[in-house]
């Protein structure tokens, strides 16, 4: 876009798209004529997606975005972790994803208002923003109490027994978050005994010998392989889930293969085929199976193909990539 000719093929693109993504750090398509308000004179019905670390205004707005960064500005790495050991972040880039995904909501919010006879609009979207909204129960839960949410590590909220137990193979994840659920667990467990003990009669008197009651369980559990714990509890009506490995869940996880949630994909850069997940929904119809049966476009695969669209001739193009103003792999 620094170029004369590289600028005029953007502007041409933009002024006559029906919807422009961009994720510049605010204030830098001002320079180039290409911001919301910018285009919109040239272009009234667009829809104009501005996806960014911090959003277009307030103090952070120049900040860089990157995932952890956001974890920790929102405050969702001050809850992550164990009291006694640092704040940590979430080792996948939910927000990065969650932020695409929300981007893409309102992208279709906004195209479904614009043909029931709205207008164009700009949306302005950030990982800070969908960070600080995932964070809504704690920072309700804030106002309303003035507590501040501590690193519980594998521990549940709210109940107990709740969080993260050892099996004899591994972990088990289990929530007993009423006096049914918790009635079921001793049933199944042939504890009946806790059901008398008056230390453990209510929630609230649970939770209060939160580490004698999962000393209790944790001996129980002990005797358990997770995946059979998992499914003698969930039959028996309590949220559980075994911890699972990424191994697991690639080489034997009869549910992951029963949903079709693997699929075999090619890498072209490695030139070799690699398994991935599938998208994670399914259609009824003939739409979509989840399935990957092309590939992502290599960078500037559609260059040429683009620049014909826009009536640059063949000359013209092969000009542009001698000059360096567009770019296409391999080219």
């Amino acid at each position: 876009m620094k170029t004369d000719e590289g600028h005029a093929i953007v502007t041409e693109l933009v002024d006559e798209a029906d919807i422009v993504v961009e994720s510049f750090r605010p204030g830098v398509l001002e320079k180039y004529d290409l911001d919301y308000q910018s285009v919109r004179e040239r272009n009234e019905d667009i829809i104009y997606c501005s996806l960014s670390g911090f959003g277009r205004t307030g103090p952070y707005s120049s900040y860089p975005g990157y995932d952890p960064c956001v974890q920790a500005l929102s405050g969702l790495m001050a809850i992550t972790g164990y009291l006694d050991r640092p704040p940590v972040r979430i080792r996948a880039s939910l927000i990065d994803c969650g932020t695409g995904a929300n981007a893409a909501y309102a992208i279709l919010a906004a195209v479904r208002q614009r043909d029931r006879g709205g207008s164009g609009t700009e949306i302005d979207i950030s990982l800070f923003d969908v960070a600080i909204a995932w964070m809504s129960y704690w920072i309700s839960r804030y106002d309303r109490t003035g507590e501040l949410p501590e690193r519980a590590g594998g521990q549940g909220i709210g109940s107990a027994p709740n969080g993260v137990f050892p099996t004899g193979d591994g972990h088990i994840y289990l929530a007993t978050l009423s006096e049914a659920m918790y009635e079921r667990l001793c049933r199944f467990l042939g504890r009946e005994d806790l059901l008398e003990d008056e230390r453990f009669e209510t929630i609230d008197d649970r939770l209060e010998h939160r580490d004698l009651i999962k000393d209790e369980f944790t001996a129980e559990f002990e005797s358990y392989d997770a995946i059979e714990l998992e499914k003698g509890l969930m039959d028996a009506g309590v949220p559980t889930g075994a911890v699972r490995t990424v191994s697991d869940i690639v080489d034997s996880d009869p549910h992951v293969a029963d949903r079709s949630m693997l699929v075999d994909s090619y890498n072209p850069e490695a030139d070799e085929e690699v398994v991935t997940p599938a998208l994670p929904f399914r259609f009824s119809s003939a739409i979509h199976d989840g399935t990957f049966s092309t590939q992502p476009p290599k960078k500037g695969e559609h260059t040429a193909e683009i620049l014909e669209a826009l009536s640059y001739s063949e000359s013209e193009i092969v000009n542009l990539f001698d000059q360096d103003v567009v770019f296409a792999e391999g080219h």
